[in-house]
């Protein structure tokens, strides 16, 4: 656990009393969720690391809070088993200090990953055509590295080196924990800071990440009866060639609405996002005796400004110069799609989201709780209910992966062939 609180569990008077059921109950179930926990969270990175899909600024976060479960999976939990079962740390005062660095730093990187991703994911719904050119996958380990290096700076120093500021060590000979922690204002400040705020911060930005996905929403369905309504009128016009003759022909080329919208996703699988545009001018009309027909063409400008002939055209037959419905309407239906995928892809994410922070909530508040409880009253809460909730913490690295799994088929899909050992390689790509 990296939230500061944690003292109150690791310096307890841990009992080795257990009967052998007990004891042989503990360490099987401890065995078995944190093998779960292992193979949970390699399955995430061999997953990223095989399936190119997968290969998404979103899923860069989601890397790295794997990679904390990870550690939490390998060490915490084994290593607190072995001083819950032996009734007192055995490892010496090294081993003691190193473990609970590493468990803060991994658990407090999580809790900043999870931030980060609620961010990331506020400012993708809410600013999409500002934020979106900012969010690179180098942009995102620079993010991630800061989220491990500030972890690591507020708990690994002060942790190992405690004991050297105050010049003796005050832990008692076999008893694991955080020297600075034995005031329980010091307790509470910290399970105010490393868990509540940040569940109240990460809360509202869901909240509001929830309201704005609702609008857009709303906002396509409107659209998407317009443009139902434009494309029934398209229908009955008749269209031609453009190039049947070029005695016959008359161009023009017309002003559309500027359009840009992408979804985050799609920007990470493209350097250079394309912009649908159109240039105005004026009008150049070469009337054919025989037909009237007006002719549209479209330039595709990309995000570094050079602009390429469209690879389409249309024509339609006019009585007098109008506006090209036919054309308009069809690319009207265009972005209307392009909206829905969009909208179906940031839906993906925010259910991602919302099922890691419900894990998170849901396994860290009781042991959050028990801590206000014990500042005010330290004999209130059980031992064996200290080392549940405890443990119920770490269980979160466990349940993350199963959030992927449940919420994003593509982890889904990658996850079944990597377990039925279905990934063969071919050439420079994987190939299912």
């Amino acid at each position: 656990m990296m939230d500061g609180e944690k003292n109150v569990t690791v310096s307890a008077n841990v009992s080795g009393a257990h009967s052998l059921w007990e004891a042989v109950s503990i360490a099987t179930v401890s065995a078995v969720v944190s093998l779960i926990t292992i193979v949970g969270n390699v399955l995430v990175m061999l997953s990223f690391k095989v399936n190119s899909q997968l290969k998404t600024v979103n899923n860069y976060y989601l890397l790295s809070l794997a990679c904390a479960d990870l550690i939490i999976g390998v060490f915490s939990m084994n290593l607190y088993t072995s001083y819950i079962l032996m009734g007192r740390w055995a490892l010496g005062s090294v081993a003691c200090d190193l473990w609970l660095a590493l468990d803060y730093v991994a658990s407090n990187a999580s809790v900043m990953n999870l931030l980060v991703i609620s961010f990331d994911r506020y400012f993708s719904i809410t600013r999409p055509l500002t934020y979106r050119a900012k969010r690179t996958p180098k942009r995102a380990g620079v993010m991630i590295g800061l989220a491990w290096l500030v972890s690591f700076v507020l708990w690994a120093p002060p942790i190992i080196c405690w004991q050297y500021f105050i010049g003796k060590r005050t832990v008692p000979e076999g008893q694991c924990q955080i020297q600075f922690f034995s005031e329980p204002v010091i307790t509470f400040g910290t399970a105010i800071a490393a868990f509540y705020i940040p569940v109240s911060v990460m809360t509202i930005l869901y909240c509001r990440i929830y309201k704005e996905t609702e609008r857009r929403t709303k906002d396509l369905a409107e659209l998407q009866g317009v443009t139902a309504l434009n494309d029934s009128d398209a229908l009955n016009q008749k269209t031609h060639s453009c190039f049947t003759s070029k005695e016959t022909s008359k161009l023009a080329e017309e002003q559309l609405t500027n359009f840009s919208y992408a979804s985050s996703e799609d920007e990470e699988r493209s350097a250079s996002p394309c912009v649908f545009q159109t240039e105005s001018r004026e009008e150049n009309f070469r009337t054919s005796p025989a037909r009237n027909k007006k002719c549209v063409s479209y330039k595709f400008k990309s995000a570094n400004g050079d602009e390429k002939p469209s690879s389409f055209s249309s024509a339609e037959s006019v009585n007098a110069p109008s506006s090209s419905k036919p054309v308009e309407g069809t690319l009207k239906s265009q972005i209307t799609k392009r909206k829905r995928m969009v909208l179906i892809k940031e839906k993906k994410a925010a259910q991602t989201l919302s099922a890691i922070l419900l894990a998170f909530i849901l396994t860290w508040t009781p042991y959050n709780i028990m801590v206000l409880v014990s500042t005010f009253c330290s004999d209130c809460v059980p031992l064996s209910l200290w080392h549940l909730g405890y443990w119920l913490c770490y269980v979160n690295s466990t349940v993350n992966p199963m959030c992927y799994a449940l919420c994003n088929k593509t982890f889904q899909k990658t996850f079944r062939m990597l377990l039925l050992c279905r990934i063969r390689y071919r050439s420079a790509f994987y190939v299912f």
